[in-house]
């Protein structure tokens, strides 16, 4: 990775505050409930509309999160949930390299801790950086200060809850929003010629005017939203190149893209992470809290559905369902062409490794009187690890891990603070230079585990931070282990 020029800046001592008892998601929404009529049939067909963006101003962005309960616009009607701002997605942060990013996070949830992680982000993981071992109780706040490398790569980064055994009920509420990084290179700049669109999909099932916690019961339909509406429409003229941001922000839900016929597609970003070319697409698998950025082009006017189509099997199955409508139409637009794209991703194949490691991703037993789940890191859950740490990764050295998988279901495996480079899948090696922030590692198969090979160079910061599985639910049930960077 390429080494970042920090700005010095003073940080205030960090305060870690004990933790209260949890309650659920149906506390409080009386209150919800008092400022309107919730609930209703949700609207389709609507105009796609994105959230509102919050941008830096003479190299500095701060902005306060009030996470509360609240009445959101989710498919066109009043949905009682605990949201930031009162907005599901939030609003979406806007920064540029070399910039200082400042989140006040008020917790007014009803009695539950939270925290918040800037997923992707390649920041400090101390003190008030990107450090989810804070803990913030209900009632309480805390500001996160976040200076970003004068050389961060540019792209597509995420925020949302990260508090232990509290993360899949709070994003799966609808905590949770989009941070780009910008860079005004002269390649950015080529790509703002094309009109830009943020699809982010977050996952709902609405019950009586309020969104359903995760452990509790409904016979309700599920959707997967698209800014919060069911079912938008995304014009473009014939032959225009638009770029399309896709967010995958559920809480533990894949989601599986064929491009319509009539469309074609071209990679160009996985997890904020450029590719060397446009890479034409027939589909996309993205992980829950994966991000693709595509270009897209359609010759003919119609309309083109974009589906989330089946995928998977028992608790990962996903049905088929119309996620937006492409609607071509208008003067067409002739002889527009793609971008070139330089490689800026260095390929750690070639490079010596200080440290290989084996990380394994199982289902343990669980504990004497318990009924509770127990996925578990090399043979502990999060809770055993305690202070120990997995691995001690020495600053500017690359490491290759193995990451092997004995259940019968994806995991998405996602680290903090830095991407990785993905060298190979189930034996077979990856083509070209293939960044991600997370990555399915695949299940079991005839008794073989599913292995997925990455390499990673950690610069700039050292600290303390984790890496988990991103289906939040076996994070929540212990999917989760610490690591450090030292010197």
């Amino acid at each position: 990775m390429p080494r970042a020029s920090m700005k010095k800046r003073a940080m205030t001592a960090l305060v870690v505050v004990p933790a209260v008892a949890a309650g659920t998601l149906a506390v409080g929404l009386s209150v919800a409930a008092s400022q309107g009529e919730l609930g209703g049939e949700p609207v389709t067909g609507q105009p796609l509309v994105e959230p509102p963006v919050l941008k830096s101003r003479g190299g500095r962005l701060a902005v306060t999160f009030d996470a509360r309960t609240s009445v959101v616009s989710i498919g066109g009607r009043k949905v009682g949930t605990w949201a930031y701002n009162s907005m599901a997605p939030g609003p979406t942060l806007e920064v540029f390299r070399g910039d200082y990013l400042q989140i006040t996070n008020r917790n007014n949830l009803p009695e539950q801790p939270s925290n918040l992680h800037t997923h992707g982000l390649h920041v400090s993981p101390e003190k008030q950086g990107d450090n989810v071992f804070v803990n913030t109780p209900s009632g309480a706040a805390f500001t996160n200060k976040y200076n970003i490398p004068d050389d961060h790569i540019p792209g597509e980064y995420w925020y949302h809850p990260h508090r232990h055994m509290f993360t899949n009920q709070q994003v799966g509420a609808g905590m949770a929003g989009m941070i780009y990084v910008r860079a005004n290179t002269p390649e950015e700049r080529e790509l703002d010629r094309y009109r830009t669109r943020l699809m982010v999909f977050q996952q709902f099932q609405v019950d009586n005017g309020k969104v359903v916690a995760a452990g509790q019961k409904s016979t309700a339909p599920t959707y997967t939203y698209v800014n919060g509406q069911l079912k938008p429409v995304a014009s473009l003229r014939p032959g225009e190149i638009q770029r399309w941001r896709l967010a995958n922000l559920q809480a533990g839900s894949f989601i599986r893209i064929p491009v319509p016929e009539g469309m074609k597609a071209w990679l160009i970003s996985t997890d904020g992470n450029p590719t060397s070319r446009p890479i034409p697409l027939s589909s996309m698998l993205i992980p829950p809290a994966g991000r693709r950025t595509i270009l897209v082009r359609a010759q003919s006017a119609g309309e083109l559905t974009v589906q989330n189509i089946p995928w998977g099997s028992g608790f990962q199955a996903i049905p088929q369902q119309d996620l937006f409508t492409a609607r071509v139409a208008g003067t067409p637009v002739v002889g527009a062409k793609l971008p070139a794209l330089p490689a800026v991703m260095p390929d750690l194949r070639g490079e010596p490794v200080h440290n290989s490691r084996t990380v394994q991703f199982s289902v343990g037993t669980p504990a004497p009187g318990s009924t509770a789940p127990n996925f578990v890191i090399n043979g502990m859950n999060y809770d055993q690890w305690g202070k120990k740490n997995l691995a001690l990764m020495k600053l500017n050295t690359v490491e290759e891990w193995t990451l092997t998988n004995t259940t019968d279901e994806y995991h998405p495996f996602h680290i903090h603070v830095q991407p990785f480079q993905v060298v190979s899948v189930n034996g077979q090696p990856v083509k070209g230079v293939e960044y991600r922030d997370t990555v399915p590692i695949p299940p079991m198969v005839n008794g073989v585990p599913g292995k997925v090979v990455i390499r990673q160079r950690y610069t700039d910061f050292t600290g303390r931070f984790v890496f988990h599985c991103h289906i939040l639910f076996h994070e929540d049930n212990g999917m989760m282990a610490p690591v450090r960077v030292v010197r």
